[in-house]
């Protein structure tokens, strides 16, 4: 086994899933990769992120490639793309050319990056009203409202749960 917590919960002894890993640890992958396809990213990306919030520290693609039993050349472009999407971060060890990826792991940090999303998304749907006309305009108004909103919203709840976190 590899060094993600395969410590059974009380009570409970995982069977091994189809890649090595407990039922449960397998079933979260393929649940992440199941949504993230929906967000518009390979299955591969999602299953990959899944995989690397199952690690307690950082993996190189040769491990991924062994454990995930998927292509080396999927498996890089997924960590680009979860790069990209600052899901994960890349580092290098001492003395060594290899790359290891790990996944950033604050949830406050996933909702600010959903943010800067969402943030583009209601700029773009702002832009669209000067130029729409009638129930097209007001429609247009009233979504970039929501999601302007929402961007407000999400801010003001982590800065509260930032806090929060520090006073305790």
């Amino acid at each position: 086994m590899t060094d993600h917590d395969s410590t059974p919960h009380a009570g409970s002894s995982p069977a091994p899933g189809p890649e090595g890993f407990g039922a449960g640890e397998a079933s979260f992958i393929s649940e992440m990769g199941s949504l993230m396809e929906r967000w518009g990213l390979p299955q591969a990306t999602g299953r990959l992120f899944g995989y690397l919030l199952l690690r307690n520290k950082p993996v190189d693609l040769d491990t991924m490639t062994r454990e995930l039993g998927q292509a080396k050349s999927g498996l890089s472009v997924a960590a680009r793309q979860l790069e990209a999407w600052t899901l994960v971060r890349r580092s290098t060890r001492p003395g060594s050319r290899r790359i290891d990826y790990e996944a950033v792991g604050d949830l406050q940090h996933l909702l600010l990056v959903n943010n800067a999303h969402m943030r583009k998304f209601t700029e773009t749907l702002s832009s669209g009203i000067p130029v729409a006309h009638g129930e097209a305009r007001d429609r247009l108004a009233s979504i970039a409202d929501l999601f302007s909103g929402f961007v407000e919203q999400t801010e003001a709840l982590v800065a509260d749960w930032e806090a929060r976190r520090t006073t305790s």
